[in-house]
């Protein structure tokens, strides 16, 4: 464990008590080991991630409002956890988080999890729509964040966490003051709506799994796309229907194919 400023050794043992104790309940083999670091401020977290992505050359990101993170950039699971987000949340929330980047270091703890290639069809696609390869890859981020967010909820409902992916769904699916705006000038422009769109993927298809658990998640993803057009949503829920019900298995599979659903339909 890796503490980052001032952390209280107190919080450290009760999240490290946390991590472990999920680990110990996913019947599944586990990592051989795992480095699980704590940041006191957004700022330093924010920080420590730029650097991680520089050395590894990362050229995609986005933090997205996460309470924690999961990589494997240097070769083992990496568990980020940003204090100032973390601690103001309910309890349930913060257990959800945790939760959720435990199983993704179980699912996507190699660095190949971390490294997709788009097919030389999908960058012609991409062109022909006026999508330069910066935004594709953007967009190749949003898909593959989505794919394995339901990787992760997923393995956690299957052993029994639920309430706590409750939480963690409602979390995501929380509007922000600037989603009209943001949607208002997206939507005119093809790279700005695919960008948009795409990265409504992983709530929507996170909380797919919670569904039978929780079926009222199903109007709270509808309030989260009430400024987009009924037609849009219609394709968009389309997109999270058909990869939910073609995933393979394979994570790498299934985020090319939901790369060329968004580009096909979105």
């Amino acid at each position: 464990m890796e503490l980052h400023g001032a952390v209280a050794d107190e919080t450290a043992r009760s999240i490290q008590a946390e991590v472990e104790a999920c680990y110990r309940a996913l019947a599944v083999p586990l990592p051989a080991s795992v480095s699980l670091c704590l940041f006191d401020t957004l700022e330093r977290w924010r920080g420590f991630a730029a650097r991680q992505r520089a050395e590894a050359g990362v050229v995609t990101a986005g933090d997205e409002g996460f309470l924690a993170t999961h990589d494997a950039w240097a070769g083992e699971p990496r568990l980020g956890v940003c204090l100032e987000r973390l601690q103001v949340q309910p309890r349930l929330l913060q257990q959800g988080a945790l939760h959720q980047v435990v199983a993704h270091s179980v699912l996507h703890g190699r660095p190949d999890y971390y490294r997709f290639t788009i097919p030389g069809v999908l960058v012609s696609i991409s062109k022909a729509r006026g999508v330069e390869l910066e935004i594709l890859q953007q967009i190749l981020y949003f898909v593959a964040i989505a794919v394995k967010g339901h990787e992760a909820v997923s393995l956690l409902v299957r052993h029994g966490f639920i309430e706590d992916q409750i939480a963690l769904a409602l979390y995501q699916l929380e509007s922000r003051d600037d989603d009209v705006a943001l949607w208002k000038m997206a939507r005119w422009d093809t790279r700005s709506r695919l960008l948009y769109l795409s990265a409504q993927l992983k709530p929507l298809l996170y909380l797919q799994p919670l569904l039978p658990h929780s079926p009222g998640l199903a109007e709270c993803g509808q309030a989260m796309m009430a400024h987009i057009p009924p037609e849009t949503v219609e394709r968009l829920e389309s997109v999270v229907s058909t990869m939910v019900g073609q995933r393979s298995g394979d994570t790498h599979c299934d985020v090319v194919a939901g790369l060329g659903l968004v580009l096909e339909c979105l």
